[in-house]
């Protein structure tokens, strides 16, 4: 009986991630809806008002996401560098917002950022091709304004010029999403670091330790068209708790949304640097330059956090601070996104039309990305 017992709650304690998922994924068909009815409204509007719109049920959705990935889970948030461009500039200014890449959790920590920022209803996202047929978010995203992209030489330039120029036309608000690297830096994946070394040494510079080489392509397109738009480069570095072994040094993978969902990094460190868009190059090799020379930094830095005799010893350079976010600030959005998921599911009827009209959506949604 009592190992039965202690089996039951060894797999509740490593399946605690599956309810805040399923309210999160379950609220999509409601979102996708709401949305959906607010772009056919808004068709006899200026576009500018189906952009602001959009942006707050963008902004409302996330902030359910947050109250998950955040406040449930007890992380602390702790952020050097430049925090002027986190407490006293004004909020809501357009930028591109440049990380490294470690996992999945890299996305939510850029809407935590952008919370912050007062700007988390214009976040937009440079993403891989194959994404774009993700059930709901997918389709939603493109329509958002996020731009997929393929790699390296299947790197579509011209198809990414032509929406960014729209989107500068349109003067679209702004906090854009983007990871050089191209993929996540996983140290299991030992054949993609070994890559990224080589084609450093190839190119007379120095290896990468702790980031991947950064790849210029879509990093010098949205620079290019969105130069007169944005007001700086938001460049980030993230390093998770228990990403590292500080006793043996080495790298370990870093958490993926499951394992954070379940408190197993309960830190995460931010460094953040802000640079006018002006002090950023214009010219090509120059631009290629800059991202390597911002990628070094990031590198270095990280090393000096490793470099620390324990986790709790680890930190970055200059002051920082701890930014919890209120629960008040997220509370509403909750209400609305999942108790709008629980409150439909609780009777049959309403669980059948809720699911229905959702995965009809989903499909449509799955069509038009592939004849896009």
């Amino acid at each position: 009986m009592g190992k039965k017992m202690l089996s039951a709650i060894i797999l509740m304690v490593n399946l605690k991630w599956i309810v805040p998922t399923a309210f999160m994924l379950g609220a999509a068909p409601a979102y996708i809806t709401v949305w959906g009815s607010w772009r056919i409204i808004s068709a006899i509007f200026p576009k500018w008002v189906y952009v602001k719109g959009d942006d707050f049920l963008f902004s409302t959705y996330h902030r359910n996401l947050m109250f998950f990935f955040e406040v449930l889970t007890g992380v602390e948030l702790i952020f050097y560098g430049d925090l002027k461009a986190l407490q006293e500039l004004p909020s809501g200014e357009n930028c591109i917002y440049m990380s490294n890449h470690q996992t999945t959790m890299d996305w939510v920590i850029a809407s935590c950022i952008a919370l912050r920022r007062g700007s988390l209803g214009r976040v937009r996202y440079v993403l891989k091709d194959g994404l774009k047929f993700l059930p709901f978010y997918g389709f939603y995203l493109g329509m958002h304004g996020s731009l997929f992209v393929k790699r390296a030489k299947k790197f579509n330039r011209a198809k990414a010029e032509k929406q960014l120029t729209r989107d500068a036309t349109d003067q679209k608000p702004m906090w854009l999403v983007i990871f050089p690297e191209g993929t996540r830096f996983n140290p299991e994946h030992h054949e993609t670091i070994k890559l990224s070394k080589n084609f450093a040494i190839e190119q007379g510079l120095e290896p990468l330790e702790n980031v991947l080489f950064p790849r210029v392509g879509a990093m010098q397109v949205c620079v290019d068209h969105l130069r007169t738009t944005v007001d700086s480069v938001f460049d980030i570095t993230l390093a998770y708790g228990n990403s590292y072994n500080f006793s043996e040094k080495k790298h370990r993978e870093a958490p993926p949304m499951q394992d954070f969902l379940m408190g197993l990094s309960p830190q995460v460190h931010i460094h953040v640097s802000r640079i006018p868009i002006d002090e950023v190059p214009v010219e090509a090799e120059k631009l290629k330059q800059w991202l390597y020379l911002r990628y070094q930094m990031k590198d270095r830095l990280l090393h000096e956090f490793y470099s620390a005799e324990s986790e709790k010893e680890a930190r970055f350079p200059c002051m920082r601070v701890t930014k919890a976010l209120s629960l008040p600030a997220l509370l509403p959005s909750v209400l609305l996104w999942s108790g709008t998921f629980a409150a439909v599911n609780a009777f049959h009827k309403g669980q059948q039309i809720y699911w229905t009209v959702g995965l009809g959506i989903a499909s449509i949604g799955l069509v038009w990305m592939g004849i896009r």
